[in-house]
């Protein structure tokens, strides 16, 4: 995919100001994104990562490393991905520590 088409998938998910943009909706479409992109789904339709790393950090080191190689498209993709992710996750976060407390206690007990 050349950064044109990511543009425009972007745009057609979100809306051109990306107004529809929800930690939910860019969960879902940043999961699209990677296994379109770079995970291998294996005959039992488990994904399949060749992941070596042994902590969160690494995989990021790694990741930033990786991408400094990246023809300049495919970097812009990868780190627009990352920002957007990150930056939905904490907006998530802070709903979550904000409201959560009308929830406590709502859930069902085990069977």
């Amino acid at each position: 995919m050349d950064l044109k088409d990511f543009r425009a998938q972007v745009r057609r998910a979100f809306g051109e100001d990306l107004h529809r943009a929800s930690p939910a909706t860019v969960r879902d479409f940043l999961d699209r994104f990677q296994k379109d992109n770079h995970v291998e789904i294996v005959g039992d339709k488990r994904i399949h990562l060749e992941e070596s790393a042994k902590s969160y950090e690494e995989v990021m080191r790694t990741f930033f490393a990786e991408v400094l190689d990246l023809p300049s498209e495919e970097a812009i993709m990868m780190l627009w991905a990352v920002a957007f992710d990150l930056s939905y996750a904490v907006i998530e976060s802070h709903d979550a520590g904000r409201i959560g407390h009308l929830f406590r206690g709502l859930e069902e007990p085990a069977p």
